[in-house]
């Protein structure tokens, strides 16, 4: 018999020392003392009980994630440090959250001391810290979204130690009466174009894209990162909604009304990760003033996604709280992602899919849709054996991404 096949047949018994165990285990955070019950857990499936217990841990999962957490800004070794204090999923948030107020202290006794640069660089790996413990983490909303508001009061004072030529300009653009909140990067050089990138289901505009945006001004682009309905600080006001275009759309309006910062708008391109793999081709679609578009490992259309059983266990969390309904059927209701339902590309786009991505399986059908779906120039990058936005090949992806960038958008 198959390990994994004696594993779920256990699960009954697993699943009862689970429950006892949760009953009087505690978590302890320095003087801060969590316990985590039966009652915790009881909105949890048997599956997602022994997937979140026993299956996520550094050999089968965390592994996989290092390389989105060194995106994000935090040290390898520190990486290192923390994940072995991790005695389970349920203690991810509050272990990472513990990291980010030592990193916090840090900054502030160097910044009381005049050590400015390191004061901003601890903020923003702080901000870092807080970010992978919310991230994939829907096990409790209340401190996800802590955690969360943790990363933006972190960033806001890292970047207010930034010299005023390289500093973030925080933007608030008025969209179905409440805003849309994000920061806009200018490269030092006037009238270049912009690239507007765009969220994934559980990413952040002042982390990851945060990051890609470096990479972008680096490549000579204005950069404009947002969060967007349903995602980071605009979730609590507004969830996902189907039009997603709309607003970056709104975007684009504002930004020619209010263009005092010398940039070609006439040369705009939007990038997206992971979700935003899907919605920047989309936005694209719609919007003819956007030039060309990116999507690293979005999914073409939720076709295979109502099948819950065969479905990423963090998935389903993920496509409710994006939504803000209560359960997975309610949510893929609300979804309508399905790519060939908005206009064919007809503008040069470039998609990223690989072959061993266990957050959206079946990476090259998806691929295959894309270029089915594009009628304008296309280019398909797949990875065989590339992990979830082929965050395995970044090294590959990025500089690719800048020289196709430029190739159609640089005068």
């Amino acid at each position: 018999m198959e390990k994994t096949d004696l594993f779920f047949n256990l699960l009954p018994f697993i699943s009862f020392l689970s429950l006892l165990s949760f009953t009087s285990s505690a978590v302890t955070n320095g003087c801060s003392k969590t316990t985590y019950t039966s009652e915790g857990i009881a909105k949890l499936s048997l599956k997602e009980r022994m997937i979140y217990r026993f299956i996520f841990n550094e050999t089968r999962v965390y592994k996989h994630w290092y390389n989105r957490f060194l995106v994000s800004g935090v040290d390898l070794d520190r990486i290192r440090r923390v994940i072995p204090r991790i005695k389970n999923f349920y203690g991810w948030c509050d272990e990472w959250s513990k990291e980010g107020e030592m990193l916090e202290k840090l900054a502030e006794d160097a910044l009381s001391k005049g050590n400015t640069y390191s004061a901003r660089c601890l903020f923003q790996e702080a901000a870092a810290c807080f970010h992978i413990g919310q991230h994939f983490y829907f096990l409790d909303i209340e401190r996800k979204n802590k955690a969360q508001e943790r990363v933006r009061e972190n960033y806001k004072r890292a970047i207010a130690l930034y010299d005023e030529d390289k500093r973030p300009i925080r933007l608030e653009i008025p969209f179905r009466g409440t805003v849309i909140p994000g920061y806009l990067r200018l490269t030092k050089q006037p009238n270049k174009p912009l690239i507007i990138l765009i969220d994934g289901a559980d990413n952040l505009k002042e982390i990851e894209n945060h990051y890609w945006g470096d990479l972008r001004l680096d490549a000579g682009f204005n950069v404009f990162a947002f969060d967007g309905p349903g995602q980071g600080e605009m979730w609590k006001n507004t969830k996902l909604i189907t039009d997603y275009e709309k607003a970056v759309s709104t975007i684009i309006d504002y930004l020619e009304k209010n263009n005092k910062y010398n940039i070609d708008l006439k040369r705009i391109g939007v990038e997206g990760w992971s979700l935003g793999g899907y919605l920047a081709p989309r936005a694209a679609a719609f919007d003819k003033r956007i030039c060309c578009a990116v999507g690293n490992g979005g999914p073409a259309h939720f076709h295979d996604f109502s099948n819950e059983k065969k479905v990423n266990p963090i998935v389903l969390k993920q496509v409710p709280y994006l939504a803000g309904t209560k359960t997975y059927k309610e949510a893929l209701k609300q979804f309508d992602i399905d790519i060939k339902k908005a206009p064919p590309m007809d503008r040069p786009l470039l998609i990223f899919h690989s072959g061993k991505d266990k957050y959206f399986p079946n990476g090259k059908e998806h691929a295959d849709y894309f270029m089915e779906w594009a009628v304008g120039e296309k280019e398909l990058k797949y990875y065989p054996d590339g992990e979830h936005c082929c965050i395995n090949y970044k090294d590959e992806v990025h500089p690719y991404i800048n020289d196709w960038l430029r190739k159609h958008l640089m005068k």
